[in-house]
């Protein structure tokens, strides 16, 4: 596909948006229409994500249908393509190769984005060795997207902004002992950032667009200073502000022939709500994919992030999990644990009464989106585990201070309600034994959607209505829900992921017809 390159006849969007080089446009005038899995990569500046959310809350604002396409953002902090890092990086840089054919394969893009340089020089002065493995780099990922089919769109390495760092004595020479991120060469910018992206700006004739994010990112810096001298985009010359974002993204809406203006004009309401979900995508997909950085947020499982960015108006998501540790939670430190977004249940030893895992706030009308495994082996017990809920903690036997009585929403191994040191079995009926569901992944994650409203529970695994039970309104309290691990002398295992919840939700489910 041929390049055109874009100017506006306008002088203040001329000190922003030049020289762009782009799709060609149709012979029509009209946009390009940006349709299907439209993937970003990148580092850290694509990992914070404003100025994707700010190119789909344009497209959402024009009226494009959010059915029509989907923005998926793998940017990843520290990233690069030359595998190469300073030597005080606090862990080795992430190559974008480590996990690139995952990606490609997980998202299967109609369109790439891939924004790379910044990391790449190490933050040292200029050697032909690093630059050649950044070429490397460039043509490997160039090759990989076109096997794929999916047209590659390069941008330019954003400028480095050395200004902020002098006062904190942050620059060096070029006869300095080392350098790294936070002890950069002072002429990064112009002596190799300004070389790798005049050379990615070559390469218009191999991929299907290259936009020149660079140039109007120093324009509008350079306008800026004539009126003040301490203007800056970033207060670390790396990571861009939403105003650099801005400016980022109207060059790219430029460079796919659609007005950049419009950006100014967002209503703030729609572009916050396109971020905040836009973020919750982006860390369920870099998890999805995954990768070797460490100090990175685990993300939700992708269909949970899904059903929590897609909920109806009025349900606001509470993330009763944060990935990490047992805040907001409270249990026996002996049987739960937490850590790279999943909580355990687990026991080697005996159990004497079953015990939970319960929130610190109670909750009645809600909405619980969750995923749970069953460790399944020939050591393993296959006793059920359960949601406690709408019920009461007591301290149960065995100085067990994390019991309860009242319904237990029952998954893995046998499904129903139990309502536990009060009527037993509950659903189905006078059931005996233990009741199967074809819809169980034995051993696997399986997808539950809990839904609360009154006194009607119904109870949804991968899709399947397991049961839609009404009760009797005076069995039903507010209280902590909790996650079972069941009274047993054999060990048992449980893992559970997700656990996004919602108050007073709307009457139907996310999950099931």
């Amino acid at each position: 596909m041929s390049l055109c390159h874009f100017k506006c006849p306008t002088p203040a969007i001329i000190a922003t948006l030049t020289a762009l080089a782009v799709f060609q446009m149709p012979a029509s005038g009209n946009p390009r229409p940006l349709e299907g899995r439209i993937l970003f990569l990148g580092d850290s500046i694509t990992h914070a994500g404003y100025y994707v959310s700010m190119v789909e809350a344009v497209l959402l604002a024009e009226g494009v249908s959010p059915e029509s396409f989907e923005l998926i953002n793998l940017g990843l902090p520290s990233e690069g393509v030359t595998g190469l890092s300073e030597p005080d990086h606090p862990f080795p840089r992430p190559n974008v190769h480590e996990r690139l054919d995952r990606a490609l394969e997980k998202v299967h893009p109609d369109l790439v984005f891939a924004c790379y340089g910044m990391n790449d020089g190490i933050y040292h002065p200029f050697s032909e060795d690093r630059f050649a493995k950044y070429q490397a780099g460039i043509n490997t990922l160039i090759e990989k997207v076109k096997a794929t089919g999916a047209p590659l769109i390069l941008l330019t390495p954003p400028p480095f902004d050395p200004e902020p760092l002098r006062s904190k004595n942050q620059l060096r020479k070029a006869d300095a002992e080392k350098f790294g991120w936070v002890e950069i060469y002072e002429h990064y910018d112009t002596e190799v950032l300004a070389r790798y992206a005049e050379w990615i700006l070559a390469q218009g004739d191999r991929v299907d667009g290259v936009i020149d994010t660079r140039t109007p990112l120093l324009a509008y810096v350079e306008a800026q200073r004539k009126t003040n001298p301490a203007f800056t985009l970033s207060t670390d010359g790396v990571h861009m502000n939403d105003e650099g974002h801005r400016i980022l993204a109207k060059g790219l809406l430029a460079g796919l022939g659609r007005d950049p203006e419009k950006i100014d004009s967002l209503d703030p309401a729609l572009y916050t709500k396109v971020h905040a979900r836009q973020m919750i995508l982006h860390d369920a997909w870099i998890t999805h994919v995954g990768h070797q950085r460490p100090q990175t947020k685990v993300g939700l499982p992708l269909d949970i992030a899904r059903l929590a960015t897609s909920l109806p108006e009025k349900e606001v998501p509470q993330f009763l999990f944060n990935g990490q540790n047992l805040k907001g939670w409270q249990g026996a430190p002996e049987f739960w644990s937490a850590g790279d977004g999943v909580i355990t249940g687990r026991n080697t030893g005996p159990v004497p009464s079953s015990t939970y895992l319960f929130t610190e706030k109670s909750y009645r009308n809600f909405r619980l989106l969750f995923e749970v495994k069953q460790t399944v082996s020939a050591e393993h017990s296959t006793m059920h585990s359960a949601v406690a809920a709408l019920g009461e903690r007591f301290e149960d036997t065995g100085g067990n201070a994390f019991g309860f009585k009242g319904p237990l929403l029952m998954f893995s191994h046998d499904w129903g309600i139990w309502d536990a040191y009060r009527r037993n079995r509950l659903v189905p009926p006078g059931h005996k034994g233990t009741l199967k569901t074809t819809s169980e992944k034995i051993g696997d994650w399986n997808r539950i959607e809990i839904l609360v409203i009154e006194n009607r529970i119904r109870f949804v695994n991968n899709g399947v209505l397991i049961f839609d039970f009404t009760d009797d309104a005076s069995m039903l309290r507010a209280s902590p829900i909790g996650l079972q691990l069941h009274k047993n002398e054999k060990p048992q295992e449980f893992q559970f992921r997700g656990l996004v919840l919602t108050e007073s939700p709307e009457d139907v489910l996310l999950t099931a017809p």
